[in-house]
């Protein structure tokens, strides 16, 4: 199954989860984090079973990936201090993430020590947290961009969908660290929610397109 054909159950459940939230309004119930988590839920569950066009360890890295996302988002929502947690889980899931992409590029991470100790020192455990999931999520949009640059012609389309998924992803949590602390915007929700769906719909979709690649690729060798 080609994972375009995914797109109808996991928006429609986006859809329904916009329409029970009244908005993606946050409520304080307890059916908010389960419509929340559905959509990615269901998504993951898609791509083990069915493959989507993966296979072996890449069907099962981003099937993972996506759970682990699935339940950091259950946990974000479940409580206003959730986001520490939160992000371990998601952090995880990038590591999935990453482990799919790491293969096809090189990478270097320089952190701002000296601008972080501060925070690092008052606030030791949810700095640490919070900055390797930064790390992780920064690696993962410095990989797909020099993979969507430099990359070889005939994954151009893939390494693409890709790199916008995780622009997605980082103007989504952007969205919301700044909501977090704060900083109110309007449509803060919508925002943050939309551009997280379709970042994990996009990643998902570029993966199996390179995969499906690379098996044509061997078969034709």
């Amino acid at each position: 199954m080609a994972s375009p054909f995914l797109a109808f159950p996991y928006f429609a459940l986006v859809a329904l989860f916009y329409r029970q939230s009244d908005g993606f309004i946050k409520k304080c119930d307890n059916l908010y984090e389960y419509w929340k988590t559905l959509p990615v839920l269901i998504l993951s569950i898609l791509c083990f079973l069915v493959g989507a066009g993966l296979r072996g360890r890449d069907r099962g890295y981003t099937a993972l990936g996506l759970l682990f996302g699935a339940i950091g988002d259950y946990l974000i929502g479940r409580s206003n201090d959730g986001l520490i947690v939160g992000a371990i889980f998601f952090g995880i899931g990038h590591i999935f993430y990453l482990v799919i992409t790491i293969v096809a590029a090189s990478f270097y991470v320089i952190i701002g020590w000296y601008a972080l100790l501060p925070l690092i020192l008052h606030h030791t455990i949810a700095s640490i947290l919070l900055i390797s999931y930064s790390v992780l999520l920064a690696t993962c949009f410095i990989l797909s961009g020099s993979l969507y640059v430099y990359g070889v012609m005939k994954n151009f389309q893939n390494n693409l969908l890709r790199f916008v998924g995780f622009i997605f992803f980082y103007a989504s949590d952007s969205a919301l660290i700044m909501y977090h602390v704060g900083y109110k915007f309007p449509f803060a929700e919508i925002i943050i929610l939309l551009t997280y769906f379709v970042a994990q719909y996009l990643i998902v979709w570029g993966t199996c397109k390179t995969h499906r690649l690379a098996i044509i690729s061997k078969k034709m060798k």
